[in-house]
Parts: C-alpha cells; structure tokens; sequence
C-alpha cells in the first residue's frame, strides 16, 4: 500500500547523510571541549559549532517539509483510491463486507500520517548510531563490541516482546471494527431500539459493553506493554553506563581517559537507540494498518466490467431482453436460492407491474435489471446489443428503491434553483407547501418516509432517462395519494414517453398497467397482458 520509490529513497539518503556528519560534528566537538582537548577551545569552535547547529536545523525543515508533503500526498491520494475503491466495487462486496470495513479501512490509512516522523527519527537515529559506533571504535575496539552487544541484547528483549503484540494490535482492530457496526445499528435503527427495551438492553449488555471491555482490557495491555518496554531501553541504557564507569576501567580494557568519550557517546546516542526501540510500535501499526488496506482492497476488488464502463451519448432506448438470466448469490452452492431462468423482453413505453411474495426475487431482479448484479449466466440485450452494454444500461435507469435515500449535496449534473420543471413536479407531487423554495438544502431536509420517495421520484425525473425502476413505491403513501400516484401519476408518467416498471402489491390498480409480471422462487410464473380488471385478477391467482 505504502511503497517508497527510487527517487524517494535517494532524497532520503542525500538528506540522511549530510545531517548525520553534521550531527556528529556536534557530538565530536562536546567530546572533545569536555576532555580539555585544547585545539577546541578556542573562540572560533563556538562559532563552528552554532554553525553546525544552524545548518541541521535548516537542513531538518527543508527535509521535513519534503518529507511530510509526500506523505500527506500518499495519504490523501490513498483515501480518494479507497473511495472509488467502494463507489465501483460490485454491490454484492458491499452487502457481504458491510460499510464498518470502508470506516476502519480509512481509520487504518491514518495510521501513516505518523509516517514523516517515524522515517525522519529511523533515518537520523540509525546514522548517528553507526558513526557514534565507529567512533567507539576508534579508542578502543575491545570496549566498542562489549557495549555493542550490552545494547543489543536489551534491543532484543524489546523486540521480542513487541513483535509478539502484532496479533493483539489486530485483535484490537477487529474489537473497533465490530463496535463501528452497532454504531450503525443505532444510527440506522434507532426507531426500532427505541421500540424495544429488550432489544436495546440486549445491545447494550450483551454486544456493546462486552466489546468495549474486552478493547478496553487490551488496549490498556497493549499500552502498558509498550510503556514497560520502553522503561527497558532507558534503564538498560544505565546498566551499559555502570560497565563503562566501573566494569571495564577495573578490567583494563577502557583506559580511564576514554571514560569520559565513551559516557558522552552513550548518552548522546541513548536518544537514537530509544529513537528506534520506541519506534517499533509505530512499525508495528504500520504492518497491521497496511495488512488490513491490501486485504480491504482485494476484498473490495474491481471487476473488469466496472472499470471504464462504455457510455453512449443520447441512447434511444427500444427494447431490453432478458435471455436465460440467472443470478446465484452462492456461485458454490446453487441449491440455495437463486434468480433464474428469466426470459423477458421489456420494450419502450410498456408500463410494468412486477408483483409477488416476500422472498419471490421481485428485488434480485430489480438489482439485476439496473445493473447493480451483473447475471451469473446468460445474457442481457439493449436495443439488441449484449456486449459492454453496462454503463447503457444504468445511464437510460432512473430508480426510486425501497431504501431510498436523499444526498447530503447534489452529485448529478442537474440543476434545481430556478428549475421550471422541478417546481412544476413539486406542485404535482404536492411538496410545494413543505419544500418552500426551490434551494438544494430545502430540497435535502428531513422529510416523512412517504415525503421523501415522493422528492425521490423527482429527481429521478430530473434524470431525464427513458426508464424509470419504483420499488415498493406505494408504499409508504397514505390511500389517498397512492391512489393518485395510480391513477394521475403514472398515466402522467406513460404520456412523457416513459418505461415504467414498478414493483408492488396494490391489485386494486393493476389495471393501470400494461403487463403484470409475477415472481414466485426466483422465477417469472406469470406473464399477463392487461385486458379487464376482472380477466386479470382471474390469470393471476388461478
């Protein structure tokens, strides 16, 4: 998910380089005031070492700014790839994965905001680690590979430790991302909760607040855990200083003029050395946040017919054929319930009523007509094509679904503010007392169930595409205007020219239709023409 190019590992490293002689310059001119090295007593040093200090620091904002610009770039740029990530990715990942995935895949992206300074802290700290080292080095290689080997055994009790808690940062991962899906209960069913007091008890004790014990608890391990850790490399650090100033003078290996260097370079580079051990947190998250993006990437996977979908400008539609169409929501085991075998031919201006049980696939062929399921077999001809006939497809489709819903903000490319057309429409949807303007925020307030699909089949119209999909539109409509939503909307509807085809159960009005299409166990078991009300209420039920 996160790849350093070329180019970005050599800005590092021309940034890394001549920051660390130059940071190392500092520590060697400490070194030696401090051990009465006369050549650096002189006036001119403090002039050279403010230098050196005035040039690191320059050099540090010009990197940082470098720095924290490509990350943010890749951060930003990765969240608007997770976006279209969801927007295009098939409608049945969205209903298997959930929309907690899209929360904490973003969740998991922030994560590298950390990113500038963990690589800025890594890059110095080991640097000045390795010229700190070769300084050591430099008076006394005996006592250098001693304390090298002093510090990496307290690096390695801290490493061990932390790599075991990758598996439990996860788990951590996995907590939240279950308490973002009961925050989605409750937003999305909070009249529901409020009708049931065991329902919302049940919620509370039995999923939320055992969940957020359980994160609290291992949260609260994990944070101890690394706070205990890091207390290892400051007082490891200690033990390394106590064999400096007392084991290897008494054994003759340091000479005692080397003490005072060898202390000033072990508490110069304790920061480097605390840099990188606290730092492998931050790595950790790194793997766990970057392991779940590539997962919720190829869960959310594009398919090839979603990417680049062919649109033709101005599509006359004439007829739309379905040909041996099923859809298997198990590809493995189509014993379970399935669309299919749908044979259909839907031709321009015909008004369709499509009706059935609960459970009838009324809704699966809806999905597979608009093009949100792509058919399992068989084939789907617009005007007698079937090849890439996709995005045709959803561009001649205006719906108004069951769950409907109402945008934030306006994302077509109409217009409504001074719009005739859709002030006409208010006043035959009778919206035009409780829509006072023609404002998109007064067109995007809170409406009633029955309000709102009636502002839905609005801007459906506003489309201006030849078929129009009503799913359950009727309803949530009160008897008096579901019978004019029969009566005067949809002849209205059929004189504009439009292919109506609606989903519902009002036989009092099928009459109205041209064709009545009934669903039973995933397949069409009747295909009546309208002739009388009496005639096809008879065909229908026998």
């Amino acid at each position: 998910m996160i790849r350093l190019k070329i180019k970005n590992i050599v800005y590092i490293i021309l940034y890394a380089l001549p920051n660390t002689i130059l940071s190392f310059g500092i520590v060697y001119i400490i070194n030696n005031v401090l051990s009465g090295n006369q050549a650096f007593l002189g006036d001119h040093m403090g002039i050279v070492f403010l230098a050196l200090i005035g040039y690191t620091y320059l050099l540090n904002i010009v990197f940082q700014k470098w720095l924290n610009k490509f990350a943010f770039d890749v951060l930003y740029d990765n969240e608007k790839k997770i976006f279209n990530q969801i927007l295009s990715a098939p409608m049945r990942s969205l209903e298997r994965f959930g929309s907690k995935r899209f929360l904490t895949a973003v969740e998991d992206l922030r994560t590298f905001s950390q990113l500038p300074y963990t690589v800025t802290h890594t890059v110095n700290s080991v640097l000045m680690l390795v010229l700190c080292l070769v300084y050591m080095f430099s008076l006394s290689s005996i006592s250098a590979l001693i304390v090298i080997g002093l510090i990496a055994i307290v690096a390695a009790c801290y490493f061990v430790v932390i790599n075991s808690m990758s598996s439990q940062v996860s788990t951590l991962r996995e907590y939240n991302e279950d308490y973002y899906q009961y925050v989605g209960d409750v937003i999305d069913g909070f009249q529901e909760l409020k009708l049931s007091f065991f329902r919302r008890t049940n919620l509370m004790n039995k999923f939320l607040v055992p969940n957020r014990d359980l994160a609290k608890k291992l949260d609260f391990k994990i944070s101890y855990i690394f706070l205990s850790v890091n207390l290892i490399s400051q007082y490891g650090l200690y033990v390394v200083i106590a064999v400096i100033l007392f084991v290897l003078p008494g054994m003759g290996i340091l000479p005692r003029a080397d003490v005072i260097s060898y202390v000033v370079i072990i508490m110069f580079v304790s920061g480097p050395i605390n840099n990188l051990i606290n730092l492998q947190q931050m790595y950790t998250r790194f793997i766990v946040a970057n392991s779940r993006i590539n997962r919720f990437l190829n869960d959310f996977k594009l398919l090839a017919n979603d990417v680049n979908l062919e649109v033709t400008e101005s599509l006359e539609f004439e007829s739309l054929v379905f040909k041996d169409v099923y859809f298997y929501y198990d590809e493995e085991n189509k014993e379970s319930f399935a669309l299919g075998p749908i044979n259909l031919e839907i031709k321009k201006g015909e008004t369709i009523f499509i009706v059935g049980g609960n459970g009838s696939g009324k809704s699966t062929f809806i999905n597979a007509l608009t093009g949100i399921y792509d058919p399992s077999m068989g084939e789907i001809a617009l005007n007698g094509k079937t090849e890439n006939i996709k995005g045709d497809l959803q561009n001649i489709i205006s719906s108004v679904f069951t769950q409907n819903h109402i945008f934030s903000n306006n994302y077509d490319n109409y217009k409504i503010e001074g719009n005739t057309f859709y002030n006409e429409w208010l006043e035959i949807m009778k919206l035009k007392e409780v829509v006072a303007d023609d404002k998109e925020e007064s067109a995007r307030r809170g409406f009633s169930k029955g309000q709102s699909k009636r502002m839905s089949l609005i801007f459906a119209l506003l489309e201006e595409k030849p078929i129009i999909v009503l799913d359950e539109w009727a309803a949530d409509q009160d008897p008096q205007f579901r019978k004019y939503f029969y009566e005067e909307l949809i002849p209205k509807l059929q004189e504009m020219g439009k292919t109506i085809i609606a989903v519902t159960h009002d036989d009092a009005y099928f009459h109205n239709a041209n064709r009545i299409i009934k669903f039973d166990y995933g397949q069409i078991v009747r295909d009546v023409p309208v002739i009388s009300r009496q005639e096809l209420t008879e065909s229908l039920w026998q």
